[in-house]
């Protein structure tokens, strides 16, 4: 009993190496899962529209203006964003 189910260890780990082999030379190795879908940061997250940086909406800087709430991550982004500004928030 214990050899019959060496054997089929075997046979499996010998199929998950050629999985491998196989899917190395056809070119489609694992690519690394997008943090999102779109590709515009990781989910649950806001762009500081200054740095770019993403943050978590809870830490970030909120300002509510005309075009909708904006997100930064520091005083010094939001303050270059509104001196950038004709129009106060």
């Amino acid at each position: 009993m214990l050899t019959f189910l060496l054997r089929i260890f075997t046979f499996l780990w010998i199929l998950w190496i050629l999985r491998k082999i196989f899917g190395f030379l056809a070119g489609k190795r694992a690519k690394p899962p997008s943090p999102n879908p779109q590709g515009d940061g990781p989910k649950n997250t806001v762009k500081d529209p200054v740095c770019g940086m993403y943050m978590d909406p809870g830490l970030a800087i909120r300002v509510h203006c005309r075009e909708g709430d904006l997100f930064f991550c520091s005083e010094e982004c939001r303050r270059r964003y509104l001196a950038g500004k004709d129009f106060p928030c």
